[in-house]
């Protein structure tokens, strides 16, 4: 990867949260690179997803959730009280575990987002951005002749790529995904490792995963967690062939968690 490609994107600066009294992430920080496949690694429980779940602020909508520390975009706070949360979260889209699509048209699927921001928006626009979108994807040839049927009648594979699609339609700068492969087959989960490293060409991409073979093919950079410290953080080969700290070796040698 070359030197110009490696701009920070997110810089994470002494991050620590609680859930109540319960200390979860403890003093996180990192600079997360822009047109690069970012992918968290560590045991379950070990405050990964708790972590991702920061960067875009959903863990606002947990009881009892506190957080320190600071999280820009463009140099900007996204916990500042002046930050437009809807907006930040246009900015950095987010792909659950499940696939979650509406109980809708596929077409609406994908148009749900672009007709909430702007609701003037056109037809032609409007389906433009729908087939650009799974296009994006790797879907339209798959769903071009059926984008009046249900999302809900999609294998799950398929029903993942039209989340992606959904969250590509809003133009986003930055994808988090978390464990977006744990449900599918092997061969649905090649084809969102194949999106998810052409994705990395226009966005930044982060990825929990709890599949190390998985982190290690589409990884540019890789942070390894343990009971909510990050441990290491660096280009994922040399992450991968010369960790620093023996209990990252211990970790990708499969000797626990």
């Amino acid at each position: 990867m070359q030197e110009k490609e490696n701009h920070s994107k997110i810089t994470v600066s002494n991050v620590s949260t609680w859930y109540g009294a319960q200390a979860v992430l403890k003093d996180i920080n990192m600079k997360i690179r822009e047109r690069a496949v970012t992918g968290f690694i560590g045991p379950s429980g070990c405050g990964k997803s708790t972590f991702l779940r920061c960067l875009n602020r959903l863990n606002d909508l947990v009881n009892y959730f506190r957080i320190e520390g600071e999280i820009t975009l463009h140099g900007e706070n996204i916990y500042s009280p002046d930050t437009d949360v809807v907006l930040m979260r246009r900015k950095i889209g987010m792909v659950f575990q499940q696939p979650n699509p509406f109980p809708m048209s596929i077409f609406d699927n994908v148009a749900f987002g672009p007709r909430e921001h702007n609701r003037r928006i056109n037809k032609k626009e409007l389906e433009d951005i729908v087939e650009e979108s799974l296009k994006k994807a790797n879907l339209w040839n798959e769903v071009y002749l059926k984008l009046n049927d249900s999302a809900l009648n999609l294998s799950g594979g398929q029903q993942q790529r039209l989340c992606i699609a959904r969250v590509l339609a809003v133009m986003p700068e930055i994808i988090l995904f978390d464990e977006p492969c744990s449900s599918l087959d092997p061969a649905s989960t090649a084809k969102i490792e194949e999106l998810m490293t052409e994705l990395k060409n226009s966005y930044s991409v982060v990825v929990v995963t709890h599949n190390l073979g998985q982190a290690k093919r589409i990884s540019d950079y890789i942070g390894f967690f343990l009971n909510g410290r990050l441990v290491e953080y660096g280009p994922a080969p040399e992450i991968i062939n010369s960790p620093r700290e023996k209990v990252t070796s211990d970790y990708l040698e499969g000797n626990f968690g």
